[in-house]
């Protein structure tokens, strides 16, 4: 498939319910299955237009899946999550996507030749994910960690990943 990223429009939004109601994807990416219209909304329209939140669209231009890069409160840590259509999935997509989103926090960064650490966290049992990170150069960081799913409230062993990202 043919992909490109973009910012998060507006007319997005009935693809990107879609892809908050799936069950499984909501799962492995340890979010929370937003049940209503309005919550949906309120969580979608901070992502219009925002260089933060970069969508993944196929040939039609329609929303497959989406990139988040949130600086975190030190500087220079930014933490990265993903996720994408199941449709999509096991076709390298993901780390290609993943390749572009990190150029592009890369050279949108006012601080030429200074390195920023990028994290990213993945759940144990998600091995996709942890080798989109791993092809992208991400290390795996010692010792796993405990987290509260958003999904279920349960808590869940993730592992960090992180990248020291030299910026143009």
């Amino acid at each position: 498939m043919k992909f490109r990223l973009r910012y998060f429009a507006t007319s997005d939004f009935a693809d990107y319910q879609v892809l908050m109601n799936n069950e499984k994807l909501a799962r492995l990416a340890g979010m929370q299955v937003l049940k209503t219209e309005l919550e949906q909304w309120l969580a979608f329209k901070g992502m219009v237009g925002s260089p933060n939140f970069l969508a993944i669209v196929n040939e039609e231009n329609r929303l497959s899946g989406g990139i988040f890069i949130f600086q975190q409160a030190e500087e220079a840590v930014f933490e990265l999550g993903y996720l994408l259509a199941e449709e999509y999935w096991n076709q390298g997509i993901m780390s290609r996507a993943v390749h572009f989103a990190l150029k592009s926090l890369r050279n949108r960064q006012s601080a030429t030749g200074r390195t920023v650490k990028v994290q990213a966290n993945v759940l144990t049992d998600n091995q996709a994910s942890q080798r989109v990170l791993e092809k992208n150069g991400f290390i795996r960081q010692p010792g796993m960690f405990e987290n509260v799913s958003g999904y279920d409230g349960r808590v869940r062993k993730e592992y960090l990943y992180e990248l020291n990202l030299k910026l143009a």
